[in-house]
């Protein structure tokens, strides 16, 4: 049986289109250093495309007042400031009205960018030339919550944690838990397939979600898959759209798994001078025999006030790492981890609830990290589990190499490290001190000569574009270009990216 939960619309404000407020008219572009299609936008096609999308969808939908544009783009949070402004914002509602502003816009080759309210870390939207964002936020519906099925329905601009909320009723969760699941789309977190917290018992986004509507460049619109649990039927297109940040279709309604909710759970807290009883914590609990749901290091919060409810046993600890089971065996397998974290001589505290949700708090609140004028290098690598230690404490070495500060927040029992290098900025015109590009770069050579990946959750984007084909060959790029070129031949999706 097939519950419905309604879901109460994003309010957005109605749009006027004063012609006189309309952007300025963009460049003509050419072709890019790939050889790929570029949009080509002038001021006919630009007027052409909004009259037309105006006529069918109305001002509710395409917005090209000034001062609105700003106002959106100002309340969608993005990490990347240096990007134009679009000449139009599209607020559709339904998958029938993103496949007629695709059509659209296809048909004269205007730059589509799609973006949900995530933070946007690695420029995967970002917009580096003329033309239009599409919103997500009125597609907003939780569809229905299957709970004999274990499955839901959401469209993209559900909120990932408003899953959970649903769901609890049923006694049912949606595993994937990113940092920013308060306020990132689950739109969002399918593009970039992102990661979180309980990926190494329960994966990342591509392993709950079963199915996807996408709406194709052209306008068409596509189902990927079937809401079962096993599926070979064809080419695994719900894999292909999932984690391909924007650049092949528009994910407008996904089929995600849901899971009984865990029944109990324990924490261990543990607190570490050094990187090196760090790697010899994390040793330990990998080769224990338990699986937590989750493994979370922070560098230890510059403010000591911050570590007052952990009492006398954080004093001096430069790195804490909490450790989460679940399950009806929770506790039976956070005493093995215990015992085992035990003969390492670090210290390691049964959590009571209050202190696991101080840490969580620090953790996702990314308090580790500086606030104010400094420069910071890093990414967020991940290596494979038995080269992490080691990898730990060359991070170390690195940083006293390059007299920088370090701070690392990171999903331990997956092996996904976000890192920063930190230096002053000593003036406004300054460029990146050579011993940060020093640090980068040895960060990036040993995680690709150890098996990782120059990204584990935020993608490649405009960041680590140029470092993509270090990591993936040119004839693995060539392949990937031949699929975007395949779907989006005219180049209309996301352009100016990796591919």
């Amino acid at each position: 049986m097939t519950s419905v939960v309604p879901v109460d619309a994003i309010p957005t404000a109605e749009a006027s289109v004063p012609s006189a407020s309309v952007a300025p008219a963009p460049r003509v572009q050419g072709m890019d250093a790939a050889g790929e299609a570029e949009t080509i936008v002038d001021s006919d096609a630009r007027s052409e495309f909004l009259d037309a999308a105006l006529h069918a969808l109305g001002s509710r939908v395409v917005v090209t007042e000034v001062e609105r544009i700003r106002e959106l783009l100002a309340s969608h949070h993005h990490a990347f400031s240096r990007e134009q402004e679009p000449f139009a914002v599209l607020l559709p509602g339904s998958a029938h009205e993103v496949s007629i502003i695709l059509r659209l816009a296809n048909e004269r080759r205007i730059a589509v960018f799609t973006r949900g309210t995530g933070t946007g870390l690695g420029g995967l939207s970002t917009i580096d030339r003329p033309g239009v964002l599409l919103l997500t936020d009125r597609l907003n519906r939780i569809r229905c919550i299957n709970p004999l099925g274990h499955y839901a329905v959401v469209e993209a601009g559900v909120v990932n944690a408003r899953i959970n909320e649903a769901a609890a009723q049923y006694g049912l969760w949606y595993a994937p838990d990113p940092v920013s699941r308060d306020r990132s789309t689950i739109g969002g977190n399918v593009a970039t397939n992102a990661g979180g917290i309980n990926c190494a018992k329960y994966g990342v986004t591509r392993d709950s979600v079963l199915s996807l509507t996408v709406v194709l460049p052209d306008g068409r619109i596509i189902e990927t898959g079937r809401p079962t649990m096993k599926n070979v039927a064809g080419f695994d297109l719900t894999s292909l759209f999932t984690g391909s940040e924007g650049l092949l279709g528009v994910v407008v309604a996904v089929t995600v798994r849901l899971l009984p909710i865990p029944q109990g759970s324990s924490r261990i807290v543990v607190f570490a001078s050094g990187l090196d009883r760090v790697g010899d914590a994390l040793d330990a609990a990998l080769a224990a025999p338990v699986r937590p749901a989750s493994m979370e290091l922070m560098s230890a919060p510059p403010d000591a006030a911050d570590l007052d409810i952990f009492g006398e046993t954080a004093q001096g600890a430069r790195w804490l790492i909490e450790i989460t089971t679940d399950g009806s065996a929770a506790i039976r397998e956070a005493d093995v981890l215990q015992e085992a974290l035990r003969k390492t001589g670090v210290t390691a505290i049964r959590a009571t609830d209050a202190q696991s949700e101080e840490f969580l708090g620090l953790r996702k609140a990314g308090k580790a990290f500086p606030r104010g004028k400094a420069w910071m290098a890093g990414s967020d690598v991940a290596v494979p589990l038995d080269h992490l230690s080691d990898f730990l404490r060359n991070l170390g070495r690195w940083a006293n190499d390059a007299h920088a500060r370090l701070t690392v927040l990171a999903h331990l029992a997956d092996g996904n490290t976000h890192t920063g290098f930190i230096l002053p900025k000593r003036s406004s015109d300054e460029t990146m001190p050579p011993a940060l590009v020093e640090a980068n770069r040895r960060l990036f050579d040993y995680v690709l000569a150890n098996g990782g990946t120059i990204t584990g959750e935020h993608g490649i984007g405009l960041e680590l574009k140029d470092r993509l084909p270090g990591q993936v060959g040119e004839d693995n790029l060539a392949l990937q270009r031949a699929i975007k070129r395949t779907i989006d031949p005219h180049g209309i999706l996301n352009p100016g990216k990796w591919v």
